[in-house]
């Protein structure tokens, strides 16, 4: 069987030991080259979605991934033994996908989410989905010290189509990574904003409260006006690394700005005097919940 030419491509989406390329206007299936695999033994996720790589290109229609190019961000969770499992990569932004409701919001759990983002070198961008399912005020009271911390925060409906046009303006022209617990809708949301892609969807379970898992593997969607999209599998248990000074500074900006008033350069804003964020809670300026997590993020280090 003759190669015809190598040329660069974009990972786009993995079924199994087969990688499906982006290259010349087409999508192609892809095996790793002999000495790709014996790599691929020892690292868990050494091609993944987004991924840029050489491809020689075969007569029958198919290729083999030479080699890959360096990456610019990883989206990373622990896998086995606790070793960074790479879920997408090159990506710009990762969009955190909560629900109001079916499963309930969880901020400390956006938060979290957050510092992936930062970690992975990407902006973050927070959706809160199924907000017909609850008051406008009190949506809005949830991610309101999300906003005032600086995070972009848009409300949707995939039923209503409520912040749908508005998320899908976010997306084109990027490259996203959508994120969140099983259930929350990713898939749904998707869908209503490019209804061309058929997307498998599954209700929240009524007994558990929680979603149930309807996106088994990772994969690049392209969008109409430019740029994609990867779709993760749902996280029920993010299970993140510890976070680094600068990833939990990062999602608390402005209790980081308070902390520089606090009377020791080492202060843990648990129990010493003089702690500038500790009396900030106190007042009011530093939203309480916000507070304890940072706390506790911080603690995890």
């Amino acid at each position: 069987m003759s190669s015809e030419q190598a040329t660069d491509g974009l990972v786009t989406r993995s079924e199994g030991s087969v990688f499906w390329v982006e290259t010349g206007g087409r999508e192609i299936p892809c095996a790793l080259r002999g000495r790709m695999k014996k790599r691929q033994l020892r690292v868990s996720s050494l091609v993944v979605v987004g991924d840029q790589v050489i491809v020689e290109t075969l007569a029958d229609g198919t290729g083999v991934i030479e080699e890959r190019l360096p990456r610019q961000t990883e989206l990373v969770r622990p896998g086995f033994r606790g070793l960074p499992h790479v879920i997408a990569a090159n990506l710009d932004q990762l969009v955190i996908v909560q629900s109001a409701r079916q499963p309930s919001f969880k901020r400390r759990l956006t938060e979290r989410f957050m510092a992936t983002a930062r970690r992975g070198a990407m902006s973050a961008l927070v959706v809160v989905n199924k907000c017909d399912l609850e008051d406008k005020r009190v949506v809005e009271s949830w991610v309101e010290p999300l906003a005032a911390g600086g995070a972009e925060v848009v409300l949707t409906s995939a039923v209503t189509g409520l912040g749908v046009d508005e998320l899908r303006s976010r997306l084109v022209g990027r490259v996203s990574g959508m994120a969140g617990q099983s259930g929350v809708g990713k898939s749904s949301l998707i869908t209503a904003m490019f209804p061309e892609y058929s997307i498998r969807t599954a209700a929240t379970s009524e007994g558990t409260g929680k979603g149930r898992h309807t996106t088994t593997s990772s994969r690049l969607y392209p969008l109409p006006g430019g740029g994609y999209l990867a779709d993760t599998p749902g996280i029920r248990e993010l299970g993140l690394f510890e976070d680094s000074d600068e990833d939990v500074a990062g999602v608390f900006p402005e209790i980081e700005a308070m902390a520089a008033g606090c009377g020791f350069r080492d202060c843990t804003h648990t129990h010493e005097p003089s702690c500038a964020v500790k009396d900030a809670v106190e007042n009011g300026e530093i939203d309480e919940d916000r507070y304890r997590n940072y706390v506790r993020m911080r603690r995890r280090q």
